[in-house]
């Protein structure tokens, strides 16, 4: 190893890919201990497993965030592809419309007969 280094004519790095300095608190990771109830961790693991999901870490953090910033109105957009939700809302809207139907054929009945 040399005793001395010539740095006259070394040029600085420069880092692509790094978020602006005023987003960087938000791209920048720390590591926790937490507990979570296990429905809710389930839930999360869950809703990751499907094809094209983010991972559950990411999904809890997006909560967080939403939940933090006052975005609660924007998570209809993550219901939209949860599967058991749109089963359950379809089964609510099948049975909405046959209670109409039974409905708007008792009412012709009363009124003709």
């Amino acid at each position: 190893m040399k005793k001395e280094y010539d740095f006259r004519h070394a040029k600085r790095a420069t880092f692509r890919g790094l978020p602006p300095k005023n987003e960087r608190a938000r791209h920048t990771k720390v590591r926790i201990t937490m507990f979570l109830d296990q429905d809710v961790l389930q839930f999360f693991k869950t809703r990751a497993s499907g094809p094209g999901a983010a991972p559950y870490q990411t999904q809890i953090n997006r909560a967080l965030r939403e939940y933090v910033f006052g975005l609660g109105a924007s998570a209809g957009r993550y219901l939209l592809r949860d599967e058991r939700f749109i089963s359950r809302l379809a089964e609510q809207v099948s049975q909405y419309r046959t209670a109409q139907k039974r409905s708007a054929r008792s009412s012709r009945k009363t009124k003709t007969g």
